[in-house]
């Protein structure tokens, strides 16, 4: 049986093993503990400083900025912000990242990102107008050209134009009537001329070489416009032609159109005119255009032969769309 003094001693013993742990426990809980910065803890700071670089998705050696820029940037304002894509901040420090204007320059492109190389090619309707409107039909135009851009705004081009042209009827007439009358006083028969003059025809062409400055106006979006002219060499040529029987490569035989009789002169000329332009891309110089431009050849040559309208002033205006950067 344990005595009342057993029970004593035992009550005694526990509670002075708790008294002698508590001083341990107490200093323990009221002595702030130091972080271990050498300790590899989850709880350490060095690993909570990793855990927040990997939230920033900072990773040293690929970022651009410090952890102390990137803390200093972002205690930047709106408006700070704002100012510095604008450009009217101050300049970054070194190791800072920079968004300003970006910069396209290379041996392509001018400063502003725009092409430094210049080409347009194209096709069109050729319309005769004024006096030349009277001799000369409507046809098909042709434009071809390069050169170099300063800039987004200015440009020169140098270009080759080629507009194609029938002739109206009384304009046939005229050289029909002076080669038939020439060749029946020549003494040959009336009615032998008229059958060899069957199928009496003709055409028309001008070509030139020209130099054209481009100015480019602002567009809104991926639409613009531009104005252009210059002055360059045109050669005008008018050809009349008979129907000649020829065999082909095929041992086939046929009527073909043939010059007989071709009258040319040349002159200084100008052009001018407006276009409108469709960027394809926000990010790229391509363009869709569509143009009226007014050429005028100096000729002025009151020639005697068969067709002097060949060498009078010309007016045309060719009205093409094609694609230009």
């Amino acid at each position: 049986m344990v005595s009342r003094f057993h029970i004593a001693v035992l009550r005694n013993c526990s509670v002075a093993a708790v008294l002698a742990t508590a001083p341990a426990a107490v200093a323990l809980a009221a002595t702030p503990v130091a972080p271990n910065t050498a300790s590899s803890s989850l709880f350490s700071t060095a690993s909570v400083g990793d855990a927040l670089r990997d939230v920033r998705y900072q990773p040293e050696g690929l970022s651009s900025s410090s952890d102390a820029d990137t803390a200093a940037g972002s205690a930047l304002t709106l408006s700070d912000e704002r100012d510095s894509l604008a450009g009217g901040a101050a300049q970054p420090g070194p190791g800072r990242r920079r968004y300003g204007r970006s910069r396209y320059q290379d041996r392509t492109h001018n400063a502003d990102g725009s092409s430094k190389i210049a080409f347009v090619a194209g096709a069109g309707l050729n319309l005769p107008v004024a006096n030349t409107g009277r001799y000369y039909t409507p046809n098909y135009a042709i434009e071809a050209g390069a050169g170099l851009n300063l800039n987004k705004t200015f440009g020169a081009l140098l270009e080759f134009h080629y507009q194609h042209m029938g002739l109206t009827s009384g304009a046939i007439n005229t050289d029909y009537t002076n080669t038939y009358n020439y060749f029946v006083a020549q003494g040959n028969n009336a009615s032998d001329v008229a059958s060899y003059l069957s199928g009496f025809d003709a055409n028309a062409h001008i070509y030139a070489i020209t130099v054209n400055p481009i100015v480019n106006l602002v567009g809104q979006g991926k639409v613009g416009a531009y104005v252009t002219g210059g002055l360059g060499y045109y050669h005008k040529t008018t050809n009349f032609t008979l129907p000649q029987l020829t065999q082909n490569i095929y041992g086939g035989v046929g009527y073909v159109n043939t010059t007989f009789d071709s009258y040319g002169t040349g002159g200084i000329g100008y052009n001018g005119g407006v276009g409108l332009t469709y960027k394809l891309s926000e990010f790229s110089s391509e363009r869709l255009f569509v143009e009226a431009r007014y050429e005028w050849l100096n000729l002025g040559k009151n020639n005697s032969d068969f067709f002097p309208y060949n060498g009078r002033n010309s007016e045309l205006i060719p009205i093409t769309a094609g694609i230009r950067f």
